[in-house]
């Protein structure tokens, strides 16, 4: 079901905007915890909250045996392309080069201070080890990852070189192919006949853009059929932007722009509990009044605010992801 004035993002998103490519940065996917060991333990209830800034997700989980049930509990990062977000923007960080997203965990209210795993992966393999023997850091946003690629010397520049893992074809520093994983973890017991709360959030990395005359220009332009087949932009959502953007489609007037920001949840991967969830709540904000909010649902979204709009399931399967795209006003310089 396309629904009304709703829109949003995330997972790998490669954003197509023609004329301002080099102003757009990409989004980055996450989505909830993950139970490795968890056949017994039932999901009775999810409530998850997702805008540009700031996801939030509150999870009741009951574990229905005789048996105290203790098991690792995972929260995965976004994998970070090296390759591709070397050289292109994406969206918005924390400074902290582990954990980028600024994650936070409580259980029945009490906070978690999880381990941490980073890897470097290329083509299938685990090359952490090797990208550590050269001397720099696994992930680009560590302060001190530029400084470090640009003068690496000649001998730790081979090590990167014979393992595959960068060349400096493409400019004048070692350019990197490896891809960083990220993963907080922590055990966490599951009594028997008893229901334990997780409650976590984080910064989504939303990528941001400019939405011009061009995006409305329906399949005559690929930008344009990306943005309406990925966020389910319908015949009303469309015309609210056209009046919006006060231009005309496939063209880009001085002005006739918006700011897009897109932001995804993954949910449909990584559910590893027994069945579905037994009650699931979506509340998705966008944040202004006077943004435009569109969304890829199965279902009716109800406005309950004059940002947020909300959908109520139980005994639900995830079958889709949450891809938002909210447009309002190019920020002043």
């Amino acid at each position: 079901m396309r629904s009304g004035f709703l829109a949003l993002s995330c997972a790998a998103f490669c954003l197509s905007t023609q004329a301002f490519a080099d102003d757009s940065s990409a989004a980055l996917g996450a989505g909830g915890v993950v139970l490795t060991k968890s056949a017994d333990i039932r999901m009775a209830r999810e409530d998850l909250y997702v805008s540009p800034k700031k996801v939030r997700i509150r999870f009741e989980f009951v574990n229905g045996t005789d048996r105290d049930i203790d098991t690792v509990v995972a929260f995965p990062l976004p994998d970070v392309d090296m390759n591709e977000y070397t050289m292109s923007p994406v969206g918005a960080m924390t400074g902290d080069p582990l954990n980028f997203v600024g994650f936070t965990v409580t259980a029945d209210g009490k906070a978690i201070v999880p381990q941490s795993e980073q890897r470097a992966f290329y083509r299938g393999r685990d090359v952490t080890d090797i990208v550590r023997r050269a001397g720099v850091p696994l992930m680009m946003t560590d302060p001190r990852f530029s400084k470090l690629m640009d003068k690496l010397p000649a001998s730790q520049r081979r090590i990167l070189e014979d393992a595959g893992l960068a060349d400096s074809e493409s400019g004048d520093f070692e350019h990197p192919h490896w891809t960083v994983r990220t993963r907080f973890f922590w055990h966490q017991l599951f009594p028997a006949h008893r229901t334990v709360v997780l409650e976590h959030a984080y910064q989504p990395v939303t990528g941001q853009s400019f939405f011009t005359g061009y995006e409305l220009a329906g399949g005559k332009d690929s930008s344009a059929a990306y943005y309406a087949r990925t966020y389910c932009i319908d015949p009303a959502t469309h015309a609210a932007i056209a009046r919006r953007i006060g231009g005309q489609p496939g063209k880009t007037d001085d002005g006739a722009m918006l700011a897009a920001y897109s932001t995804d949840y993954i949910l449909v991967s990584g559910a590893n509990w027994k069945g579905g969830i037994g009650h699931f709540h979506l509340t998705l904000d966008k944040l202004e009044p006077g943004n435009i909010l569109s969304v890829c649902w199965d279902g009716a979204l109800k406005k309950t605010g004059a940002t947020t709009f909300e959908v109520s399931q139980d005994d639900f399967t995830p079958r889709q992801d949450v891809r938002m795209l909210v447009l309002g006003p190019v920020p002043k310089q």
